[in-house]
């Protein structure tokens, strides 16, 4: 049986009966998510245009929209505007973290990262950003960090949409795994030379919880992250929701900007 025909298959127990009790976007969720996990559809594949899901299954146009976010927001779907939504890549290893530095059980090693892109927009108007941004079109680009498969981080990237263009148009498959320090100083032709950490112990938001999978109302590691070229232009601001851990976190010493990678 070849692939779309064990998609029908699958997308035909949804005209079943359902006894399952759960709600239908969560139905055809699962669905799709055991799709994915068959093979049935790749990372980096895309789906079905979300008009052609409601023909196939027996659900309206909000609930596909429903189940498509839904996956989006676990990081196992990646939307993107006016091209569709796609099997999200695997999450990659980032080299040479800056930010998330936590130590392993030697005290020395510092544990593999892995990183993977769940959203991207343009947003405007005021928040935690705009003292550093201002208020121009602000790109923000959301990732979910994995440390060692131990435990989660979610990062809100805030930036210029126009200074960082670069960083806008990359793919976001590409992004996995990615080092933005290296890619706004190759790619962007930006070095970065002074990062101010703030660090404190807050309650996370709600989407912040669903992100890396705690309790809502959880409280734990906050951390902001703000990165300037030279005295004045900050060139990005970001926050991290560090799911509560035991691991030691290592913020870089000051080093000259010279010799910044």
């Amino acid at each position: 049986m070849n692939a779309n025909a064990q998609r029908l298959e699958l997308f035909d127990v949804l005209k079943q009966p359902d006894r399952t009790g759960l709600p239908k976007y969560q139905r055809l969720a699962n669905t799709l998510l055991d799709a994915i996990r068959r093979g049935l559809w790749r990372p980096g594949d895309r789906l079905p245009a979300e008009e052609e899901l409601a023909q196939m299954t027996p659900f309206s146009l909000g609930t596909v929209q429903r189940a498509l976010r839904d996956l989006a927001d676990q990081g196992l779907v990646i939307r993107q505007h006016g091209l569709g939504s796609f099997v999200a890549e695997k999450p990659r290893q980032l080299q040479d973290p800056w930010h998330c530095r936590f130590l392993g059980d030697d005290g020395v090693t510092v544990l593999p990262i892995f990183s993977q892109a769940v959203q991207r927009a343009t947003i405007r108007g005021d928040g935690p950003w705009t003292p550093y941004l201002g208020r121009q079109d602000v790109m923000r680009l959301d990732r979910i960090i994995d440390i060692n498969g131990e435990f989660k981080i979610f990062s809100r990237f805030f930036a210029d949409r126009t200074l960082l263009n670069r960083l806008w148009e990359t793919p976001m498959d590409k992004l996995h795994g990615a080092n933005f320090k290296k890619m706004i100083a190759r790619q962007c032709q930006l070095p970065i030379t002074d990062i101010t950490h703030l660090v404190s112990i807050a309650p996370f938001d709600a989407e912040s919880c669903e992100r890396i999978a705690v309790a809502h109302d959880t409280t734990g590691l906050y951390m902001q992250a703000v990165a300037r070229a030279g005295r004045d232009l900050c060139v990005y601001y970001q926050q991290f929701f560090i799911a509560p851990n035991q691991r030691v976190l290592v913020l870089p010493e000051h080093t000259p900007a010279s010799q910044r990678a």
